[in-house]
This record gives C-alpha cells, structure tokens and sequence, in this order.
C-alpha cells in the first residue's frame, strides 16, 4: 500500500479521536457519525465456533452439520432511499406493511441489485470528506450529492426451531456495510459498524413463539468508512451471510488453543484456555474435556478438567493443564499437517453440553542469528 495513503490514515484517526468530545455533541443522536459509538448492545468478540450436540458433529466442521444453526440467508423484503430523512421510519413495527416492497437476496451488495450507483476509487472518499460527519454537500457531479447516505430497509420472518426452546438464541451477521441498526418484533436490538468483522447479538429476550419479524437499517456510510477507504470498489448492504446459532444454559463462548513445540522440537505442547458462559442464573458445576485427534481420526491426547463451579454470567476462565504429544507431525508450508481439538462441555451430571473445536497444527517459530526460523 502506497505509505502516503497509510500516513493520511494514521492521522486521520488521531483527529478522529481529537475530536470525538465535541463531536458527540454535533452528532445529534447519530450513532453512525459518532467516533464513541462503535456498537450497543453486541455481543464481545469471540473465536469463531458453532456449538454442536456431539463430537460427531462437530468432526463434520461445517455449521450445517450443527442443529444449532439455521441459516437466515435468501430472500428478504428491501427498500431503498437516497438519504436518512427518506427512509420508512418504522418499518420495523411488524404492523408495517411491507407486502409490496421488492425482494433481495442476501448476501450481495445492493448497487449489483440495481439499487445505487457502484463507486470504485482509491484512497479518496466517495463523499465530502469532513470526518466524523458523512452528509456534508460534496461536487455536484458525485453520486453523493444525490444519494447523501443511501439507507437500506431489509426484512424477514422466521420461526425458532422447537427444539431451541428453553436455550439462548444468537443472530450473526458475517459482514454488513456501513452500519446498521437491528429490531427484533418491533424491539430495538442493537446498533453495529465495522463491516468487515462480524456482528453478533443475543435476541433470546426479543423472540415469540411462531413466526418472528427481523429488521436491520442500513447505512451506506458512517464515521467507520474514514477507516476503510482503500482501493476497491465502494459496495453496501448485508453482504455476507447471516444465521441464528443456540447455545445452552452452558455454553464455551470463547476459546484459545495454543499448539507449539518444547524446547528440543521433538515434542508437541497443547494448551487450551476457555471462556465458559453461564446463563441460568445460579452456580452451577461443569467439566471439560479436551480430545486431540490426528489426521487420521485417531485419539492422541486427552485431559479432562472436572468439577469446575461456574458462577452465573460470563468469565468463567479455565485453562487446560498442558497436554505433551510425542513426535507429532508437524506443521510447517510444505507440509501442513493439522490436528482436530474438540472441547467436550458436561454438566454436573455428566451429560453432554456442547461440542466445540478447531484444527491446530503444531509448530514453533523463532528468530535466531537475524534468521526466522520453523520448527528448529
């Protein structure tokens, strides 16, 4: 990338920052030209993973494998306004009529659906540069001018799996462009931007029984977009996929496995450290077991950590005791052999939870003599 454009990007984040408290109050209520606004309500960021009911599953390594996904992706109900102040205020009421609005397929970028005029540049914005703010009056010859800040109204109806029932509910949004807002039957949700990194929200309190209205607002720019202007076309709308995901009343939210090498480069060190979510209310115990499984299925370390007492809420920290493999086979660009860990979770009756996991590889990489090195 051209240093230069680098360069205006670092200090154009220091003025961000600079000028974020009197912006705040500039931004009349707008969360999208608001530099301390970067999201209400989502869920904190996590490894990628889907719960699965067994190891079984979990061994397919794919989200349809899980009976705890279902994809939100297809058809939704979509409409288009040029700026903010034509946009269908509440179209997320589920009394709003939306019979007659058209169809888009989500994913895909509303200007390929004819929505919108397409804009590729490099490091110059699309719109009057005057950050935070996005509405400003560019040239009269720019397609800002007339589309200020292009809103798109998107909805859907779905139904919970009865098989849910009594378990949290997520929604996962793989990347939407700018920034949106999301409504659950006619209840504000949350608010997301950075539209490269997924969205994630709980919307167990929102939900019915029967079929469920879904809402997202979303904008075309947003203070988010000074940050990444780079060479590529200038596309918005919900872009990547989006699904619903359960989780029990115990749930592995977040894990790290940490897969290297002792000190000799003969042996394989694994650790595993979990972050264990606990939504019942009340303390409850729990054990965990970490399998790792070669290429060819077979089990080549095991541990299990028991009777472990998970207070309710997040931050229930645990990390497996290392794990020594002998002569593994190694990771390396020529030959990258990968190894499966799942994470069993039990309750306190032993029954399984969940299943969650990732492939590994193991390896060690080191600078010795002004030389990287892998693996010795």
């Amino acid at each position: 990338m051209n240093s230069n454009v680098c360069g205006f990007g670092v200090v154009l984040a220091v003025v961000m920052v600079a000028l974020a408290g009197q912006v705040r109050a500039q931004a009349d209520g707008r969360d999208w030209e608001n530099p301390d606004v970067l999201g209400t309500n989502k869920e904190p960021a996590h490894s990628t993973l889907m719960p699965y009911p067994n190891p079984g599953a979990a061994l397919k390594g794919t989200r349809e494998a899980s009976g705890f996904h279902q994809s939100l992706n297809g058809k939704w109900k979509f409409n288009w306004s040029p700026k903010p102040s034509k946009r269908p205020r509440e179209f997320y009421k589920p009394s709003f009529d939306v019979s007659a609005w058209k169809e888009i397929p989500v994913p895909s970028n509303w200007q390929l659906q004819g929505y919108g005029i397409p804009v590729y540049c490099n490091h110059p914005y699309s719109f009057k540069k005057d950050p935070p703010r996005v509405m400003g009056t560019p040239p009269a010859d720019w397609p800002a001018y007339n589309h200020r800040n292009p809103v798109g109204s998107y909805r859907r109806e779905f139904t919970v799996p009865a098989a849910w029932k009594g378990r949290q509910v997520f929604i996962h949004f793989d990347g939407v462009s700018s920034a949106f807002y999301l409504w659950v039957n006619g209840k504000k949700v949350g608010y997301s931007q950075g539209s490269r990194t997924p969205a994630e929200f709980d919307i167990t309190p929102y939900l019915k029984d029967g079929a469920n209205v879904l809402a997202a607002e979303v904008y075309r720019y947003s203070d988010g977009t000074y940050l990444e202007c780079q060479d590529f076309w200038r596309l918005s709308g919900i872009f990547r996929d989006v699904y619903l995901w359960s989780a029990g009343k115990l749930h592995v939210r977040d894990f790290h496995a940490d897969a290297t090498l002792d000190d000799g480069y003969s042996n394989g060190v694994l650790s595993v450290k979990m972050d264990v979510q606990n939504f019942t209310g009340q303390a409850e115990k729990l054990s965990v077991e970490v399998l790792l499984l070669d290429a060819a299925g077979g089990e080549a370390a095991s541990i299990k950590v028991g009777g472990v007492d998970a207070k309710p809420g997040a931050n229930n920290k645990l990390t497996s005791p290392r794990i020594t493999i002998a002569n593994p086979a190694m990771w390396s660009a020529e030959q990258p052999n990968l190894y499966q860990v799942l994470i069993t979770l039990k309750d306190a009756t032993g029954q399984i939870v969940e299943v969650v996991g990732c492939k590994v590889g193991f390896r060690k990489v080191e600078i010795k003599g002004g030389q990287i090195l892998v693996n010795g």
